[in-house]
């Protein structure tokens, strides 16, 4: 009786299921060509990842893949190699790709790169281009080790001398500037000894200083009022004096000795204010050296206590900007101010912190609103102080309001460059607007309470274009991986910070594209092995202008080129 009357429930139910099931999906379900060709659209890249020196396989090794123009973790994707040190990415939509691998015991690379940079971060490397359901397989990486430098520290009695900072060091184009930078740090044991590993194959400088002075103005083992200043290998004060140390792929080289001696010291003091004038407690201050452009040197230098009061020591003479500034748990403030070093003590120095300088302006266009991704738009303001490196204040590069509008506060006084950065597209800045001047290539003069209001930046959506193929001067084959160098014909647009220079890297085809340029009369040239940044040195521009091509492109232009690839000038 229980089965007769369940039986016809249950087919009722079928039957019901299988109409709403047909009105449901009707349209959706897609048919065996459908489902080819949507299988067909997705991707393939493979490879294998070897060690170089016997191109054995590499298992462990993690190679990340990311779309060309994508920020940060955007669209990024990681595989690990196996046994065979084989990898893959499937199921990718058509684009351009980068890829880059890690390991441990090898150093980092970009997929295609023509030498190992000595500065992680830089660009560099192949793009590859990945049609619709195209699989591109071969996408191989050869890793290489890094170097290996040993040596001790001691002091003037031949002391060992224990956490002192070791830095093996070189040159790299900084926003125009040839500017000392770190690549390899290590702190001494307490028998004085160093060791710096994964260190890329160049010519560096060795440098150790007493750890206190570096971050913390003078607490260490120098007595009151000295301090271990920084030396450079074989016992010299500057870079300019130094030897230089040839560091091979894999090679171990030890027997550096490093003697520290004492040296004296000065120090700024002085008291810091809230805004109503009370006491500042718990302000941090920093100091930025003024006085070595081609050295980086931002560290930090005190804290204020109940008294409002501070000591930056340790300070050899020169010029430093000292910067307080407090902001965990309330309003940022900031406040700044310059002072010369010479050959005694700076007391009495007193900073009111405030609100800082600030800018605030919109972002518009020919229409009422960009048409951008405002999410994806961010405004930063450079320091030209510093050295070459254009520190970042005030929250530089943090993205804009919803309404395109933007807001840079808390800026301590100086001299500053604005800049906005656009998601990838078409679109280039034409015009920064301020109290009826075009300040897009200028420096800004900013006192610490000063207030720019009303800027006015314009973007174009009619960029210039510029594209083609790079050959081989031999043969003709196309050149992956080659650096394309545009650049402005008229050389007071050539320098740190212009809009008119731009580089990118030919794909596995050989082929380079370039959009969002200014309209303006431009000089390309390709080259190999280019050092990522010397582009924005104008005497090396200078010296590729003979090897370059001239292209004049209107605003919405599109030009095309072929290119020969050269080898990049010489690095000193």
């Amino acid at each position: 009786m229980r089965t007769r009357f369940l039986f016809p429930t249950v087919v009722v139910c079928l039957l019901v299921g299988v109409i709403a099931a047909r009105g449901q999906f009707r349209g959706q379900i897609p048919t065996s060509s459908d489902q080819d060709r949507e299988g067909r659209e997705r991707g393939v890249i493979q490879g294998t990842v070897l060690a170089a020196d016997g191109e054995s396989p590499l298992a462990k090794a993690t190679v990340s893949l990311r779309k060309s123009g994508s920020r940060g973790g955007d669209s990024e994707r990681s595989a690990r190699s196996d046994d065979r040190g084989q990898y893959e990415f499937t199921d990718l939509e058509a684009g351009k790709y980068l890829l880059s691998v890690m390991r441990n015991g090898f150093l980092p690379q970009n997929y295609g790169q023509k030498r190992i940079q000595a500065f992680r971060g830089q660009p560099g490397g192949t793009p590859l281009t990945l049609g619709n359901g195209q699989v591109l397989n071969g996408i191989d990486f050869k890793l290489i080790r890094g170097g290996v430098v040993e040596g001790r520290v001691a002091d003037q009695d031949y002391e060992p001398l224990s956490r002192v900072i070791v830095t093996m060091s070189g040159y790299q184009t900084m926003q125009g500037e040839r500017t000392l930078v770190p690549v390899a740090r290590a702190q001494t044991d307490d028998r004085g000894q160093f060791r710096l590993f994964d260190i890329p194959p160049g010519s560096y400088f060795l440098s150790a200083t007493q750890g206190g002075f570096r971050f913390f103005g003078g607490r260490g083992r120098g007595r009151r009022g000295q301090s271990f200043p920084p030396t450079y290998y074989p016992g010299v004060p500057s870079p300019e004096q130094a030897t230089r140390i040839e560091v091979s792929a894999g090679g171990e080289v030890g027997g550096f000795h490093l003697t520290l001696i004492e040296s004296h010291t000065y120090s700024v003091s002085g008291r810091v204010l809230a805004a109503e004038g009370s006491p500042a407690q718990s302000v941090r201050i920093m100091t930025v050296n003024r006085s070595s452009p081609g050295q980086v040197s931002l560290r930090g230098g005190a804290t204020t206590d109940l008294q409002g009061t501070f000591k930056v020591a340790g300070l050899l003479p020169g010029r430093y900007r000292l910067i307080a500034s407090r902001g965990r748990g309330q309003e940022p403030q900031i406040a700044s101010a310059s002072v010369e070093v010479i050959d005694r003590d700076i007391q009495g120095l007193t900073l009111a912190l405030g609100s800082g300088a600030s800018i605030t302006g919109r972002i518009v266009s020919e229409n009422e609103e960009p048409a951008l991704n405002w999410r994806r738009v961010s405004v930063a303001t450079r320091s030209a102080e510093g050295g070459g490196r254009g520190f970042r204040f005030g929250g530089g590069g943090r993205p804009i309001e919803e309404d395109f509008s933007f807001r840079i506060s808390n800026l301590p006084g100086g001299l500053y460059r604005l800049s906005v950065n656009l998601p990838p597209g078409n679109h280039y800045v034409e015009s920064i607007r301020a109290q009826g001047q075009d300040i897009i290539d200028r420096l800004i003069e900013m006192n610490d309470h000063d207030q720019l209001s009303g800027v006015e930046v314009r973007v174009s959506p009619h960029g210039s274009r510029i594209s083609g193929v790079v050959q081989s001067e031999e043969d003709g084959k196309a050149v992956d991986g080659a650096t394309v160098l545009v650049f402005s014909a008229d050389p007071q647009q050539r320098g740190s910070f212009s809009r008119f220079t731009r580089t990118t890297q030919t794909d596995q085809t050989g082929r380079y594209s370039l959009e969002g340029l200014p309209p303006a009369e431009y000089l390309v040239c390709a080259l190999v092995e280019h050092e990522s940044g010397r582009e924005s040195e104008p005497e090396y521009l200078n010296g590729l202008e003979g090897d370059s091509t001239t292209i004049d492109v209107s605003a919405g232009e599109m030009s095309s080129k072929t290119l020969v690839a050269l080898p990049a000038p010489a690095t000193n």
